[in-house]
């Protein structure tokens, strides 16, 4: 009777961790905002979530509209930029990389946005990196 009952409390003890560890992962991953340790860079258009990468070796995002619209956006181990764009404008082409190492010098800190097109770019920062005193753009 006696080894049933500690077998009883150690099950007991083992649910509780584990129900805890869930719970904080579960609630770890409700922000949205905040990047794993991959890196991440989220496209967006019209304003909803339209893919997401991961920095590191060379890449391109292409995203064509129905309207002939085309942003074409490049990624590397260092940051993202917006390599082209169909916009009469082209001032999210001159907005240049985001990088972790100059986001806090930029106007639009960790964004590029192609305001005709709809298309905004997002370098997401892991908590410890986001800067308080930072405009929410």
């Amino acid at each position: 009777m006696f080894k049933n009952k500690n077998l009883l409390i150690l099950a007991a003890l083992v649910l509780i961790v584990g129900g805890a560890v869930a719970g904080a992962l579960i609630l770890r991953g409700g922000d949205q905002r905040v990047a794993d340790a991959g890196r991440e860079v989220r496209v967006y258009l019209d304003g909803k979530l339209y893919t997401t990468a991961h920095l590191g070796n060379k890449q391109e995002i292409t995203v064509r509209q129905d309207n002939g619209a085309v942003n074409v956006i490049s990624l590397d181990n260092e940051g993202v930029w917006m390599e082209s764009s169909t916009c009469h404008n082209q001032l999210c082409v001159h907005q240049g990389k985001v990088t972790y190492e100059n986001y806090r010098d930029r106007y639009y800190g960790t964004n590029i946005i192609c305001l005709p097109n709809r298309v905004t770019v997002e370098l997401m920062l892991a908590e410890n990196e986001r800067d308080p005193d930072a405009p929410d753009v």
